[in-house]
């Protein structure tokens, strides 16, 4: 799927390669040919983007012309911020004329004469490159759309407009999902106080709620109320006994916990759950072994002398639940919603407490009965069709979601597709950096968009980059790609999350551009060129190797 990006990164390298050509050519005189020829170029090639990014899926020969042109576009960025460092050095050079002149004449980096030498081969050659991608643009037959970035800034700038108006009544994440809640709490609060622990698992498919559920749960007044300490634990993929300790103790410190060995792990919970009893959400569980359940469990053995402890486990498999089988409650299996309470999910995300237009109501509920019960699936639809009129309604209205459990993937993918700008996908594919439920700061995550170029300002419409990566961040939460948002008291947001099966796609989106030290399988030669972010993680606490032999970029 990594190929649905490659033509919105190939656009933003190309806004960012005009964008430095445009800065540099009055400044390099010797070169200003060369760089006005880069600069003409990437424009021309830039008007065939849209049509070869349509035509990639099904013809192999456009596919492989994109492959050609991020290639030379990666070197025309490396090239131009290389001549964006020379004016910078310049610049301090001017401030600093007490320096001896002459010191560092035939250092390649002081020395401006070698610099235009070297730099003018380096240009002339993405230039020859260049000319033979817009060459065969012209022999695939691909469109030149110069209107295309006219009609992104139209529509960003309609949704701009369009944002202001909605507001929210209800809480479009929870709908249909009272009763389930009121029994949970029941059953939570009424734990028999001879059982030291007792389990009761919440199953069901992707999307359809299960942690929505346990947080609408986990923060009740009845639960506050009812325990003395309340964890929350995102487990994902990795069942081990030590982490899940060390995530335990960062979640009552509210902070990376200070001791390593799992010895003072445990000690170090006895001190802060001493006589007190708590609940523990274990959040998207995978494992079915009996022997790490069994190891966990028994770890959890004499934390604290209280009984009436609580976990609530929320998973996508049955047979998660099978090995607790015995020390658990009956689960929560949850439904699918109705589709009169997607049509009520949709209808919020699209319209807010706003009336829906008559001539689409039809058209919404034929939508609605399309998400299969699955609340993320109509929140994602619903904030994709804001602000579109009737003809993008039936549009997706005929699309096929298909029948099985992948259609909330597909409405997932459907909704990055309609993105309205490639800086903005580039902005989401970006989030893959991130570990699942992750907590993301949005002024830092916005910081990173502007450090990765992403960003533009906008001087027409008075927006600078800022502003503009504010409008990004809103979009994406508005497309339930975002969630779990954290506001101030002023109402100001302050930090999100991803949905896992938002972060699975953004994770497919990214896997030739995003590699972590911990996977196992090689980066390819042919393919390490793409590599823009290297991720370094804990690895449940052991230890990770660098591939220092390993060149990421040529």
């Amino acid at each position: 799927m990594a190929d649905a990006l490659l033509g919105s990164t190939v656009q933003v390298l190309l806004e960012k390669a005009i964008s430095l050509a445009s800065q540099q050519i009055g400044f390099f005189v010797g070169l200003k040919k060369d760089l006005e020829k880069l600069k003409e170029t990437l424009t021309m090639i830039q008007a065939f983007l849209e049509d070869a990014e349509k035509k990639q899926v099904t013809e192999r020969a456009v596919k492989l012309w994109l492959d050609k042109l991020e290639r030379v576009a990666f070197n025309a960025e490396n090239l131009l911020d290389d001549f964006n460092y020379e004016i910078l050095r310049h610049k301090v050079e001017i401030q600093n004329q007490v320096k001896r002149k002459v010191c560092f004449f035939f250092s390649l980096s002081n020395n401006p004469i070698a610099f235009r030498f070297k730099m003018a081969n380096k240009i002339q050659n993405i230039n020859s490159k260049l000319k033979s991608v817009s060459e065969e643009a012209t022999y695939l037959k691909l469109l030149s759309q110069n209107g295309a970035r006219d009609a992104i800034a139209l529509s960003l700038n309609g949704y701009r407009k369009g944002r202001e108006t909605v507001s929210v009544t209800i809480d479009p994440s929870f709908v249909g999902r009272d009763d389930d809640a009121s029994n949970i709490i029941t059953r939570l609060t009424t734990t028999s106080n001879n059982e030291r622990v007792s389990i009761i698992p919440i199953v069901g498919m992707g999307g359809i709620g299960k942690t929505t559920l346990a947080r609408k749960v986990f923060n009740h007044l009845k639960i506050e109320k009812h325990f003395d300490s309340r964890i929350w634990v995102c487990v994902s993929d990795e069942f081990d006994v030590d982490r899940l300790f060390g995530l335990i103790l960062e979640s009552l410190q509210e902070r990376k916990p200070e001791v390593e060995s799992m010895e003072a792990k445990v000690i170090q919970l006895k001190k802060l759950l001493d006589g007190k009893k708590y609940l523990l959400v274990l959040d998207d569980v995978w494992n079915r072994q009996a022997r790490l359940w069994n190891d966990f469990l028994r770890s959890l053995e004499g934390i604290t002398s209280a009984t009436g402890n609580c976990i609530l486990v929320t998973t996508r498999d049955l047979q998660v639940v099978a090995p607790i089988t015995e020390t658990s409650s009956s689960h929560c299996s949850l439904k699918q919603l109705s589709d009169d309470e997607c049509w009520l999910i949709l209808k919020a995300h699209a319209f807010g407490s706003g009336e829906v237009p008559d001539e689409l109501k039809d058209i919404g509920f034929k939508i609605a009965t399309k998400c299969r019960g699955l609340p993320l699936a109509a929140g994602v639809v619903g904030g994709m069709l804001r602000n579109k009129g009737r003809d993008e309604w039936q549009n997706i209205e005929l699309y096929n979601f298909g029948d099985d459990q992948n259609s909330v993937n597909k409405i997932l993918k459907l909704s990055f597709d309609h993105l309205p700008s490639p800086s903005l996908k580039n902005c989401f594919a970006y989030c893959s950096i991130f570990p699942k439920d992750f907590e993301i700061d949005k002024d830092q995550l916005i910081q990173l968009w502007a450090a990765e170029g992403f960003l533009h300002s906008n001087p027409r419409n008075n927006m600078d980059m800022e502003r503009v990566g504010d409008m990004f961040f809103s979009i994406l939460l508005d497309n339930n790609l975002l969630q779990d948002v954290v506001k101030d008291e002023y109402g100001n947001v302050l930090s999100c999350k991803m949905h896992d099966l938002v972060h699975d796609l953004v994770q497919s989106l990214s896997e030739s551009r995003t590699k972590s030290l911990n996977d196992s399988a090689r980066v390819h030669d042919s393919e390490s060129f793409r590599i823009r972010y290297l991720v370094m993680g804990t690895n449940g606490g052991k230890e990770i190797s660098f591939p220092f032999n390993q060149s990421f970029r040529q």
